[in-house]
């Protein structure tokens, strides 16, 4: 597979039309958005109002449900989603907006560009670290943003069989991407106390196996990050076999999709 040419990129568009395909066809989305409502708010201090920057917030659908458990009680949320695909920053507002006791804020760019303006309660980058160019200086500039006892919290696929699999096809423009464990490594090396905890989720990839160039592509396209429609047919082979290869026993076409989640309270 490493003599594969290197597979066109997916646009904005193309990125965000497969995601939402991709999703559907997991159940991770729905542990995520059960994790983050119930175990995730009694860790944040009872401040109101509760202040939280989310990085790569995409439409909000999981912020969303977050930011309701937060507004539990009547205490007010100011929520800041930073995204810089605007038609999915725009859905999150949309989305953010329809809850009360929030005051949603969007921010159309780069989080390296962002300034919070005021001390934070909670900087969570829901996998979006693995795009940053600098995982150094994002983390860096998370912490910067927390008042003390604030709550850095990173949602990162560890690189097990699945992330492998994109590792190796997807066109990063040259820049390597950040897993889990990199993510473990940079906090641990500031010496911050960290509680991790693991969300075994699983893929549906039946569809992919038996229609890679139909009503599965979307699934392939933004597993690898690049259009597969591009592959030479016995690579496309060789992928749909690895793919059977790490599914479940029993379970053809279904693969494990597990998520690390990485959390760090600043001193």
């Amino acid at each position: 597979m490493r003599g594969e040419p290197a597979l066109p990129a997916l646009s904005g568009e193309r990125y965000a039309s497969t995601h939402a395909v991709y999703e559907a066809a997991s159940d991770q989305r729905s542990l995520l958005q059960d994790w983050l409502s119930t175990e995730l708010p009694p860790l944040l201090a009872q401040s109101d109002p509760v202040r939280v920057v989310g990085v790569g917030v995409g439409d909000g659908s999981v912020d969303a449900s977050l930011a309701l458990a937060l507004a539990t009680g009547g205490r007010q949320v100011r929520y800041t989603g930073v995204e810089p695909h605007a038609p999915s920053a725009l859905d999150f507002a949309s989305r953010l907006d329809a809850l009360r006791g929030l005051t949603p804020t969007i921010v159309i760019g780069d989080f390296a560009n962002h300034d919070a303006g005021h001390p934070t309660d909670l900087v969570h980058f829901l996998h979006s670290l693995y795009y940053v160019v600098d995982l150094s200086a994002a983390i860096d500039h998370a912490l910067s943003m927390l008042r003390p006892g604030g709550l850095l919290l990173a949602a990162t696929a560890p690189l097990e069989p699945l992330c492998v699999l994109t590792e190796l096809l997807c066109p990063w423009g040259g820049q390597r991407p950040w897993f889990a464990e990199d993510v473990r490594a940079e906090l641990d090396a500031r010496g911050l106390t960290l509680q991790v905890e693991t969300l075994v989720g699983h893929l549906d990839v039946r569809d992919a196996v038996a229609d890679p160039l139909g009503r599965g592509e979307a699934v392939l396209d933004f597993l690898v990050g690049a259009r597969t429609s591009a592959m030479r047919p016995q690579s496309r082979e060789r992928l749909i076999d690895y793919l059977l290869d790490i599914s479940l026993p029993g379970r053809p076409g279904v693969v494990p999709h597990p998520l690390e989640i990485t959390i760090a309270r600043a001193p």
